[in-house]
């Protein structure tokens, strides 16, 4: 199984010093206690079926950097099958020695270990306003997750694992121009929107709301609040990430008492989010 047209850039990522790379960045980023990078947890690249969701009926969540859980799951799916995977690959140069961890990923929202609290609010959310054939074609049971895995790739702005998120966006900002290791990451998040071509880039938590701004935004952006609590803060308007140019939400975390919370809040956000991509379309006929 390999990964086509994002393969050289998703070799770039695995091939970094992770230690160095991680107590680099740990250093860079005054980074302490629990929003630690962990150099044991090899990177996580992206998530979802990159090979077959059908360009431009897809969107790509963006985050700032995947969690670390100490559980047996974690352990089994995120540090020992692609520590097996890395060290065969290391030994023979083969990348036939990765397609564990490629399968792993390609088929996430299909499998036990994923984060199925997570991932569900943004599946059930995705069904519900855009891909209502998908969601009408499974039974209650698995709907949400087959959205995910049809219509979802999910990636992050740093690719290592900490148990607590502590990453300063203005520094992080200035490090993803200048860090081997992040840009490689940011190369292969080029070569997945070039490859999957999303309906639009959802960047989820506010700290990314800055990097993604600053680096890629590309004309204004509107902030609005469809609610009525500070959880449903929006910001809309477009991107160029490599040389493809994408509208882009951004959102407060969906299911956090912070963020977007209620079945409400989030079709709030929804009707938000396709009116403004409504006068998109209108402005450009014109």
């Amino acid at each position: 199984m390999v990964l086509g047209m994002v393969m050289n850039e998703w070799l770039a990522v695995i091939e970094q010093d992770h230690e160095k790379a991680v107590n680099r960045l740990n250093k860079a980023l005054n980074l302490k206690g629990d929003a630690l990078l962990d150099s044991g947890v090899p990177p996580h690249t992206y998530v979802g079926d990159i090979n077959n969701v059908s360009p431009g009926e897809c969107v790509l969540l963006l985050g700032i950097n995947p969690k670390r859980n100490y559980d047996d799951n974690f352990q089994r799916v995120n540090i020992n099958l692609p520590m097996e995977c890395l060290q065969n690959y290391s030994s023979t140069g083969d990348v036939g020695e990765l397609a564990n961890w490629i399968q792993f990923q390609n088929q996430y929202f299909l499998r036990e270990e994923r984060n199925r609290k997570y991932f569900n609010k943004y599946g059930g959310w995705l069904g519900k306003h855009w891909f209502t054939e998908t969601a009408s074609n499974y039974t209650n049971a698995d709907w949400k997750q087959m959205v995910c895995h049809k219509h979802l790739i999910e990636v992050d702005t740093v690719q290592y694992f900490s148990h607590k998120t502590g990453l300063n966006p203005e520094h992080l900002a200035d490090l993803i121009q200048t860090d081997p290791a992040l840009g490689a990451n940011m190369r292969l998040i080029e070569a997945i929107i070039t490859k999957i071509k999303p309906k639009w880039i959802q960047v989820t938590g506010k700290s990314g709301w800055i990097i993604i701004e600053r680096l890629f935004g590309r004309g204004k952006f509107i902030d609005a609040n469809p609610g009525e609590k500070q959880g449903t803060e929006l910001k809309m308007g477009h991107v160029k990430i490599g040389g493809t140019v994408t509208p882009v939400l951004m959102t407060k975390f969906f299911g956090s008492m912070s963020g977007v919370n209620s079945n409400k809040e989030k079709d709030e956000v929804a009707n938000a989010w396709k009116l403004w991509l409504s006068q998109q379309q209108v402005t450009r006929g014109l």
